[in-house]
């Protein structure tokens, strides 16, 4: 019988550990999801040394100036009109809402937007790579009612690349990471 103690013993806690976990799972569930919340609002949340999140009200506030300012004295402003000759005036951009599909946190919808244009029929085609979870595939796209780009759901952010091949030829490349940073917005709403 003195044998059968310590075995009883140990399934006794294992059974107590496991009886615990069961009862609470709510709770736990309900105190992750607070922590989650609180890290996407922008607010930092400490658990001894690690500190996760940042609170985004302390970045220095910049404010534009009118049309008079002063340029800069190097090349930035070069470098910067560089970019937008360079990508013909195309950029990548994303939009993302919670999602209903089983899995995945967001629905995305990425696409091109032009600098003060609307204007895509210049273009011949757009080719969006998205990685690995989407099997590496490289989706090709045409404008198509104003529109150029994809629609995908996502669990975790991801690196779009694309590829704009316009009608003279010439190739654009362009890329953007795909954050759920908006994603706050939408903490809280029922």
């Amino acid at each position: 019988m003195n044998d059968w103690v310590p075995l009883l013993q140990s399934l006794a806690w294992v059974g107590l550990i496991l009886y615990l976990v069961h009862s609470f799972t709510s709770q736990l569930q309900q105190l992750f999801d607070a922590v989650r919340q609180r890290i996407r609002a922008g607010s930092s949340f400490r658990a001894g040394p690690v500190e996760l999140g940042a609170d985004l009200k302390n970045l220095e506030r910049v404010s534009p100036s009118g049309p008079d300012a002063n340029p800069p004295e190097d090349d930035w402003s070069k470098e910067r009109d560089e970019i937008y000759k360079s990508n013909c005036g195309l950029f990548l951009t994303h939009i993302i809402e919670p999602s209903d599909e089983e899995g995945q946190e967001y629905d995305i919808f990425i696409y091109l937007i032009r600098h003060k244009s609307q204007y895509f029929d210049d273009i011949e085609k757009a080719e969006f790579f998205l990685g690995k979870y989407w099997d590496n595939k490289v989706f090709t796209e045409t404008p198509k009612d104003g529109l150029l780009g994809v629609a995908t759901s996502a669990y975790g952010p991801f690196l779009c690349t694309c590829r704009v091949t316009m009608g003279d030829g010439s190739v654009v490349r362009l890329s953007r990471y795909i954050d759920f940073e908006m994603g706050r917005v939408f903490e809280g709403r029922s």
